[in-house]
């Protein structure tokens, strides 16, 4: 995946994750209950009733009784000429369901884009984890290198120019003909970046050409057999390489993987000929001999 696509796919993501949040914590919001919180005021002191003396109270409990009389029918008149309350449209059950709705898939939609974050973060690392222990393991003598010239062909690979990070490699392999991890590294980029098997397989047969340490000769035939036998469905071309390692390398550790391919038995160390004896089985098979007294004097023998 090109990185202009990748950066793409984060920024898209990242816009539709705070979209579906703002958009759930509204919805949220407008479903959730709103209760009326009532303020507690202070007690108000109970109002002062001047003491009434008998001839008075007589007056004042039938005045009181007229005004209580009138209070009542005003209530009773207020409450039916008042019409009852209706249930406003943004209080109904079913906005409230709608809402309730409208939130879950909000809610999916953040999740689902927060997942979609992780597993392209995760394949991101993935990939630069993987193309550095390939590096490692098939060019063993590989080190970073501070190559002003090699580090301009990876930057141009990181940007997703793989073209132009071969051909600055090239010029680079030219330059620096011993340094074949460059030869290997292109053909890493056609096998796994370009999915150009048969020029990956073809760089390859260019540096078995080279001279290389043998183990490291050995792995590499080894990745070409596999090129050979899987992608590009040649399986005589796979048996001949591996041929070759066990003809020529039988004593590295990928002559021991050609054989389990090939389903030849591991060679036994030779045992000497018949006759000839090795110097330390012989030390060893033959006896030591007391050494010999010296001569005595005439006249003398040994002490018993």
């Amino acid at each position: 995946m090109k990185l202009a696509l990748r950066l793409a796919l984060y920024v898209a993501l990242l816009v539709l994750a705070g979209f579906a949040f703002s958009q759930f914590r509204g919805a949220y919001q407008k479903t959730a209950p709103t209760r009326l919180v009532e303020l507690g005021e202070p007690e108000r002191a109970a109002p002062t009733v001047p003491e009434l003396n008998a001839s008075t109270s007589t007056n004042a409990v039938s005045l009181t009784n007229a005004v209580t009389d009138g209070d009542t029918n005003a209530v009773a008149a207020t409450e039916t000429a008042t019409p009852p309350a209706e249930p406003s449209p943004t209080n109904a059950p079913g906005a409230k369901a709608d809402r309730k709705s409208s939130s879950m898939i909000y809610l999916g939609a953040f999740l689902a884009a927060v997942l979609g974050l992780g597993a392209l973060g995760a394949w991101d690392v993935a990939h630069l984890l993987g193309d550095r222990a390939g590096r490692s393991v098939m060019a063993e003598d590989y080190t970073e290198k501070k190559d002003p010239d090699y580090e301009a062909a990876e930057a141009e690979w990181a940007k997703g120019n793989h073209l132009d990070s071969i051909g600055l490699m090239r010029d680079y392999l030219k330059r620096n003909p011993s340094e074949q991890h460059a030869a290997l590294r292109i053909a890493e980029i056609y096998e796994k970046d370009l999915g150009n098997y048969l020029a990956a397989a073809l760089e390859l047969e260019e540096v078995l050409q080279t001279k290389l340490p043998r183990e490291k000769w050995g792995w590499t035939a080894i990745r070409l057999s596999n090129l050979y036998s899987g992608r590009l469905n040649q399986p005589s071309k796979a048996l001949a390489v591996l041929d070759r390692i066990v003809q020529d390398y039988s004593e590295t550790s990928a002559a021991k993987k050609a054989r389990e391919r090939l389903g030849l038995p591991e060679p036994t160390p030779e045992a000497p000929p018949e006759g000839e004896a090795t110097e330390e089985s012989a030390s060893a098979s033959t006896p030591e001999l007391p050494a010999e007294s010296p001569a005595l004097p005439k006249g003398f023998r040994k002490k018993k």
